[in-house]
């Protein structure tokens, strides 16, 4: 008798709707923009489909059958439902089209990314961003993994492969030594002279540990590690609790119990820049971008 009365009603939910407002064929044909005749026949087809009458003459018109006004509400439910789905659907993709997923290194989290955001909401306050920190090998990681739109480290020069990498700005690197060390005093030191020195610094993977690393080989120097961490607060606690030395970028407040040394090699400084993939390029990707350019020129080495 019916193979799917569901199936056969689903693509006409519109027309049953429109009849229970209107209870006359022709006009809730006009209100489709169909003709008249097939309101009609798909009337008849449905009521074959669900086993009962939707209409029934009255007069020289017709009015809806019990079993249709039992029906109509349902069916205006289903597509205030429907129609609920769509604007989710909507609401869902422009929120992603307004969505910045950023990561960044964790020294960059204290004055940069803060900057930024609060920049970029002040022109656009539809713009969202989902962060995430870590070190350089994890944001570059989520960025190639499409966790992340922007990644935020240093050493980009040269561009790692498959990225693009827009440069930002360059920070010098200094020696953190703790207050009354015997390099405080001095004017600069080499990479060269902290051979027998115990340095404090981050573990593999991060972006200044990278640097660090450079430098050390480059003055032909083996590191002497007393401690590894995984930010700078750690690495400056350490240094100012006696029990190390770090190198680090240079800030223009130094940190308590600490003295910032000059280094005098000509490498101790390092790039940031951000990098993306070449073909992610939302137009809120691009604005968060050219605000970093500007943020990073007006403020020539930013923190």
């Amino acid at each position: 008798m019916r193979d799917d009365p569901v199936a056969a009603l689903l693509p006409h939910l519109r027309m049953l709707v429109a009849l229970g407002e209107v209870e006359h064929v022709t006009i809730a044909a006009a209100m489709l923009g169909v003709p008249q005749p097939t309101v009609s026949r798909t009337v008849r087809r449905l009521e074959r489909q669900i086993g009962a009458p939707l209409l029934e003459p009255d007069g020289r018109g017709v009015r809806l059958t019990a079993a249709a006004r039992t029906l109509v509400p349902y069916a205006q439910r289903a597509l205030d439902v429907l129609t609920d789905g769509l604007a989710a659907v909507e609401t869902e993709e422009r929120r992603a089209q307004t969505t910045v997923r950023l990561a960044f290194q964790t020294s960059l989290g204290e004055q940069l990314v803060p900057e930024l955001i609060r920049t970029v909401r002040d022109d656009d306050p539809s713009v969202r961003f989902v962060l995430s920190q870590g070190a350089r090998a994890s944001c570059l990681e989520s960025l190639r993994a499409r966790e992340a739109d922007i990644a935020l480290v240093s050493r980009l020069d040269p561009a790692p492969d498959g990225l693009r990498v827009v440069p930002l700005f360059e920070q010098r690197l200094v020696l953190l030594v703790p207050a009354g060390h015997a390099a405080g005093g001095a004017g600069a030191v080499s990479v060269a002279a902290l051979a027998d020195e115990p340095l404090v610094t981050l573990k593999v993977g991060y972006g200044l540990r990278g640097s660090v690393d450079e430098l050390f080989a480059d003055a032909g120097v083996s590191l002497s590690i007393a401690f590894e961490g995984e930010d700078l607060h750690t690495l400056t606690g350490l240094v100012a609790a006696g029990l190390g030395v770090a190198i680090a970028p240079q800030t223009s407040t130094t940190p308590a119990g600490c003295v910032q040394v000059p280094l005098s090699d000509a490498g101790a400084r390092r790039d940031i820049g951000a990098a993306m993939l070449p073909d992610v390029a939302s137009e809120a990707v691009l604005a968060v971008l050219g605000t970093l350019r500007s943020l990073t020129r007006a403020g020539g080495q930013a923190q």
